[in-house]
C-alpha cells in the first residue's frame, strides 16, 4: 500500500455527517458495477460515463469506491471530467467511500473521501446513509450482493424511505428480475419487483428516472 493511501486511510472519517442529511441524500447517486474491464462490459462503461456526465450537469454528486476499471472507472472518470454545479451553487463533486484494507485499484487523488468501511457490506449501508439514488450496472457476484442488499432494503421500508434503485441491463438482470417475480408470486414480497426497483437500458430513461420526484 501505497503512503497516499496509508495517509487518506489516516484521516478519512467513518462517514463524514454532512453527506447524510436529506438534501445532499437527494442530490446524490451512487454508481455500483463490475470493478473489471472486459470486452463485452464496453458498452455498457460507455453507457455509465455518459449517464454519469449527464447527472453532473444536472446537479448529482457522484459516489463510487473510487476504482480505475469497468464500471467504477468509468463513472470516476467520467465525474471527473464532468464540471457542473450543485443546488447551493459549489462544484458538483466526486465521492468516495473506501474499503479499509483498500482493494488496490484505487485512484485517491481525484475525488473527495467522505467515509470508509471494514467490508463491502459495511460499505453498502454507508451508501445507503448518503445517496437515495442507486445506478447498478452489471458485474460480478460483489454486484448482485450489493444490487440484492439495496432491493432488500426497499423490501423492509416505508415507501416514503425508498431508495430509488435502478438496474441498468435488461438482458443481465432478466434472470433476477425474474426470481424476484417468483417470489411475489409465492407471497414472499408485498408487491411485484418493479414497485421495489427498475430495470433500464437507455441514457435518457435512466436520468429521467433519477430526475423524477
Amino acid at each position: 500500500m501505497n503512503n497516499l493511501a496509508i495517509d487518506a486511510l489516516r484521516h478519512v472519517p467513518p462517514l463524514d455527517s454532512v453527506y447524510t442529511a436529506p438534501k445532499m441524500r437527494e442530490k446524490a447517486v451512487v454508481i455500483l458495477g463490475s470493478s473489471k474491464t472486459t470486452e463485452p462490459l464496453m458498452e455498457y462503461m460507455e453507457l455509465c460515463s455518459d449517464t454519469t456526465k449527464e447527472l453532473v450537469k444536472n446537479g448529482y454528486n457522484i459516489v463510487t469506491g473510487c476504482g480505475t476499471k469497468g464500471i467504477m472507472g468509468a463513472a470516476y472518470y467520467a465525474a471527473k471530467e464532468a464540471s457542473a454545479l450543485d443546488m447551493n451553487g459549489k462544484p458538483v463533486q466526486n465521492l468516495a467511500i473506501l474499503v479499509d484494507p483498500l482493494w488496490g485499484d484505487e485512484n485517491l487523488r481525484d475525488c473527495l473521501l467522505i467515509g470508509k468501511a471494514s467490508s463491502e457490506s459495511e460499505r453498502i449501508v454507508k451508501f445507503t446513509k448518503v445517496a437515495d439514488n442507486f445506478v447498478i450496472f452489471p458485474g460480478g457476484t460483489t454486484t448482485l450482493q450489493e444490487a440484492a442488499t439495496l432491493i432488500r432494503y426497499n423490501v423492509h421500508s416505508e415507501e416514503n424511505k425508498f431508495k430509488k434503485i435502478i438496474l441498468v441491463g435488461k438482458d443481465f438482470f432478466a434472470g433476477l428480475k425474474n426470481q424476484y417475480e417468483t417470489m411475489a408470486k409465492m407471497r414472499f414480497l408485498k408487491k411485484v419487483p418493479d414497485y421495489f426497483f427498475k430495470i433500464l437500458s437507455e441514457k435518457n430513461e435512466i436520468v429521467n428516472a433519477i430526475l423524477k420526484r
